[in-house]
Formats: structure tokens, sequence, C-alpha cells
């Protein structure tokens, strides 16, 4: 197998165990803080909103891309597109968490009730794991571009076609595309090639016979 079609696997199935982790976090810090003093943070809202995104797209697109051929989710311009953006949504969440984690260790234990303190850790765990599921899905499609990017290059268009199906695994084309039918068509055994024009006498030029001094008219 392809190591794009181990990665891309690996890529999507680490986004979706984020997307879990930041809507179990998520989910948990709204229903905490919401009849509290405690202002609800960005992150929470955002992370949950990430998961459902995630868990609406990404199984499927793994699932029709192993039981169809040449569907639209499998596109490559699709899967880039799509993922780009949910990877993005994944680093706001990380982000926003990150920057929630680094006003909370001094406040942290003046929290009331004693249940909104987690919050504090769980800040912390969004961060990491909204950077982390960016980090898979970027990776895997800075990736996919680069190859798609190099084989553009050499004339093999692939982006309206499913990476199983983009033939990636047999390496960059040569220089110029695909060779056409005519120059990529060897000799036949025992052929041997003509040269135009003819070689002997120039053309409109009469022959002289063998045995005759003079040039038949």
């Amino acid at each position: 197998m392809f190591w794009l079609k181990v990665f891309r696997f690996v890529a999507l199935g680490w986004g979706l165990f984020c997307s879990l982790l930041l809507l179990g976090l998520g989910a948990h810090a709204l229903s905490v803080l919401a009849n509290s003093n405690v202002p609800t943070p960005a992150w929470a809202g955002l992370a949950v909103a990430t998961a459902v995104l995630s868990f609406v797209t990404l199984p499927p697109m793994l699932v029709i891309d192993l039981l169809r051929t040449g569907a639209f989710s499998s596109m490559i311009v699709v899967e880039l597109a799509w993922l780009s953006f949910i990877g993005l949504l994944c680093l706001a969440t990380g982000g926003a968490a990150a920057e929630n984690a680094a006003d909370f260790w001094v406040t942290c234990s003046t929290w009331s009730p004693a249940s909104a303190r987690s919050v504090c850790s769980e800040t912390s765990a969004a961060a990491a794991f909204g950077i982390l599921g960016w980090l898979a899905l970027w990776g895997y499609t800075a990736a996919l571009l680069v190859l798609l990017i190099l084989h553009a290059n050499r004339g093999h268009y692939v982006w309206k076609m499913s990476v199983k199906e983009a033939g990636f695994e047999n390496g960059v084309p040569p220089a110029g595309g695909e060779a056409k039918a005519h120059e990529a068509a060897e000799l036949n055994a025992g052929q041997v090639p003509y040269a135009y024009p003819p070689t002997g006498a120039p053309y409109g030029q009469p022959t002289a016979s063998p045995g005759s001094p003079y040039p038949q008219v």
C-alpha cells in the first residue's frame, strides 16, 4: 500500500480522535460553567462545533472512499479544501484554549464551585489536542499538495481523482506528461528504419540505364 494512503487513514483517524476529546472537553466546560459566575470560554463552543463538523464529514469520507470509486467527497481538491478547513478549526480551538490556559494558572484556585476548577486542566488538554489535530490534518494536506504540484508540473493532472485513483505509487511521471502513442511506439523486431528523401539520384533527374553512356529521355 502506498505510504500516502496509510498517512491519509492515520491523519483522518487521529483527527477524529482529537475531535472526540474536544467534544467531551468542550461539552463538559459548557455544562459546568453554564450556571456559574465564571464566564464561558470561547474555546468550549468552538471545540464542540469543530467536533460536530468532524464527525459529520470525516467518517463518511473514509467509508465512501472504501466502498465507491469516483465519489465527489473523495476528490483530491475536495479533500484539500475541507481537511484544511477542519484543521484550521482545530488550530483556532487549540489557540483559544492555550490563551485561556495561560491566564488560568493564577486564578484557577479561586474558581467556585469546585467542579468549575476542573475546567482549568481541561483547558490545557483542549489546547494540546486542538493543536495535535491541526498538525495531523495539515501535515497530510501539505504532503498531498506537494505530490499534486509535482505531478501537475509533469502534465499529470489528478486533482479531480481520489488518492487511490491518482497513481501516486507509480512515482512522478517523466517530463512532458504521458508520451504520445506515436512517440512511445517502438519499431518491430527486424524492421529497418527508412530515411526521407530516399538516397540515390536527386528527384527529377533522369537515371542512366546500365550500359548506355547517355541518359534516357
